[in-house]
């Protein structure tokens, strides 16, 4: 019996034109998962309003197709060189700046992507899918009107602020009327007062990537370390 392949096949392979497996019709078969079921997005905290992720791309590495169908706030901790795909639209080549916000506005628009990391070093970024559908009228979030705080998101669902404390440096007294996340870019000591108490402090140590939820209530953030801390403040709308 003949076990040569047709020799039509065998020129198609020689010449690298045999390439039919790669098509976007093969690339949207790809398996498709949740964003919080992606394997490189690590779930690390959660309540009933959001559920917040770490992600971390090495250099080379790629995520899987995921779908975000969810109102979501990407906070890029360590950035770098994408290579972003789609399954159904041409893919593009981009960066994530370290400190960048990017917000998703997914709630009845789903998207579906894969993303490369095309960079020499590690791509690092805390997100947070926003459960609920909003806003839900929590109340206004704002801010005292004081250098220390930077708007660095307003959307109708959430806004948010780049705080930076020197040592020794206090927000001073706020309220805060909705649910939140507190995401973290240096390390070093936060001192948050206990209401009625202004002189008991709970103390968090924190590193940079931290993240941590927050609550409706009132709340003073003094900088306890040697070094500016420095995050971020979300607020849900």
């Amino acid at each position: 019996m003949n076990h040569n392949p047709h020799p039509l096949l065998s020129a198609l392979c020689a010449t690298g034109l045999f390439v039919l497996a790669t098509s976007p019709a093969v690339l949207a078969a790809e398996p498709v998962v949740a964003t919080n079921l992606e394997p490189l997005h690590h779930v690390i905290l959660e309540n009933q309003y959001v559920t917040v992720m770490r992600v971390m791309i090495r250099p080379g590495q790629s995520t899987l197709f995921h779908e975000q169908h969810l109102d979501y706030v990407n906070t890029h901790i360590d950035g770098s060189l994408t290579h972003t795909s789609y399954p159904d639209k041409p893919a593009r080549d981009g960066e994530m700046k370290s400190g960048n916000v990017k917000f998703g506005a997914h709630q009845g628009k789903s998207e579906t992507d894969k993303v490369t990391n095309t960079g020499t070093t590690l791509n690092q970024q805390v997100a947070f899918e926003i459960k609920q559908p909003g806003p839900q009228h929590f109340g206004g979030a704002t801010r005292p009107d004081k250098p220390v705080f930077n708007q660095v998101l307003d959307q109708k669902t959430v806004r948010g602020w780049k705080v930076t404390l020197q040592p020794g440096e206090s927000t001073t007294l706020y309220t805060q009327h909705g649910p939140g996340v507190r995401v973290f870019f240096t390390e070093g000591r936060l001192l948050e007062s206990i209401p009625g108490q202004p002189n008991r402090n709970k103390e968090v140590r924190i590193h940079r990537g931290d993240a941590m939820l927050t609550q409706p209530e009132k709340v003073e953030l003094t900088n306890g370390g040697e070094t500016p801390l420095i995050f971020n403040d979300y607020e849900l709308l």
